[in-house]
């Protein structure tokens, strides 16, 4: 439902109350018009003068407001076999985002241990993330909860050390389906986890008004590459399941192996990734690493926004608002996109922050309307808005 914000007009300063069963202050002579709007966005406030609109704004489904999420993530030791970069390269020659492996065990002798330098180097500052894969590849639905949580630990805080910045998993095998494995593996300190999925009525995540995953530890993904003759082995059979996520304003994961190493592992041919990249980068599906998307999700369900009037004419212009998540900052740090819609008998032209946002302090107004990226941390921002 919406949260309903009224900015009640008392003496100088006023309250601006946000959120469901809005209960006045006693020692204050409120209004009787408390309301809540029903059957709309728990992410939208509004924010109300007396019987006025001043402004609305609403935390967009995926970031930047693209109808749907994918996120490209690749089962492969990179740097290990030089043909491994050809896909991270085909990536960020197009600005998108993409996930690579880490099973830690392997970096830990001398030979291997450079590459870990090269990932921060070469990998990190152009959208390419790491997510533990254990510290070995091993089943670890075939370990016990203690056994399995040491394998997820190392791998977590090898990748801390290393600075890596874990923060999801991708199982090997897929082996990541019983509980205690789930639960070792969130104990170890991964806010998600993707297995993989061969029917496709579990491809797509959070579809339409869903707004959380089945199981944040198992997150279902495509699998990519011929293996058994049961996945999906090119840009022909993966597209319609792109049209269908973006359809479905949907979050999909596709699992990939050996791309463009025939002899490998579910082989994927190169050129057949480079026409799902395009078709990633044509579509309307923001490209996001699935630590960034899983962050997103999880940000925009806890949000909480607090925002407080100042002012002394007829219309308040003036505010203090604060958006929260009450997550752990040094962890959920993904930035979400708020959509401002103000009042249009307003003439709102710009909108300042302090302290600004990204280095920048105005922002202008189109039809109404101002788009933000804005990282839920508990932020105070004295906002005014300018005609």
């Amino acid at each position: 439902m919406i949260k309903v914000v009224f900015v009640l007009s008392i003496s100088i300063t006023a309250l601006a109350l946000v959120g469901c069963g809005l209960e006045a202050n006693p020692t204050q002579s409120a209004p009787t018009r408390f309301k809540v709007l029903d059957n709309e966005s728990e992410s939208t406030y509004v924010v109300r003068h007396l019987e006025q609109t001043i402004f609305q704004v609403e935390a967009t489904k995926w970031y930047d407001g693209a109808r749907g999420a994918v996120s490209i993530t690749y089962d492969a030791p990179w740097g290990v076999d030089p043909r491994f970069k050809l896909a991270t390269d085909a990536a960020i020659a197009r600005g998108l985002r993409m996930d690579v492996e880490m099973v830690t065990s392997k970096y830990t002798n001398s030979s291997r241990a450079p590459l870990i330098g090269r990932i921060r180097r070469e990998l990190l500052p152009n959208g390419v993330h790491v997510f533990g894969h254990g510290h070995t590849h091993v089943r670890h639905d075939e370990l016990d909860f203690d056994a399995a949580h040491a394998s997820f630990k190392k791998d977590f805080d090898l990748m801390v050390e290393w600075g890596l910045r874990p923060k999801t998993y991708a199982y090997p095998h897929s082996s990541g389906q019983k509980i205690r494995t789930q639960l070792a593996n969130k104990e170890a300190g991964f806010i998600a986890a993707r297995g993989g999925t061969t029917d496709p009525d579990e491809y797509y995540i959070c579809p339409r008004d869903v707004k959380s995953p089945d199981n944040w530890h198992f997150l279902p993904s495509v699998v990519m590459g011929t293996k058994d003759g049961a996945d999906i082995g090119s840009h022909r059979e993966l597209a319609p399941i792109l049209q269908r996520s973006a359809a479905l304003e949907a979050w999909v994961i596709m699992m990939y192996h050996s791309i463009g190493v025939p002899e490998g592992w579910a082989y994927y041919p190169l050129e057949e990734f480079e026409q799902d990249l395009d078709a990633i980068g044509a579509g309307d599906l923001w490209s996001g690493n699935l630590d960034m998307v899983s962050a997103y999700v999880q940000e925009r369900n806890a949000l909480d926004i607090n925002i407080v009037g100042f002012f002394g004419s007829e219309t308040p212009k003036e505010f203090e608002m604060m958006i929260s998540d009450h997550l752990d900052n040094a962890v959920y740090d993904q930035p979400l996109t708020f959509d401002f819609t103000f009042n249009p008998d307003l003439d709102i032209e710009k909108v300042y922050f302090d302290p600004p946002i990204a280095g920048q302090s105005a922002f202008l107004v189109t039809d109404d309307k101002l788009r933000l990226h804005m990282v839920p941390d508990e932020q105070r921002y004295t906002l005014v808005l300018g005609d």
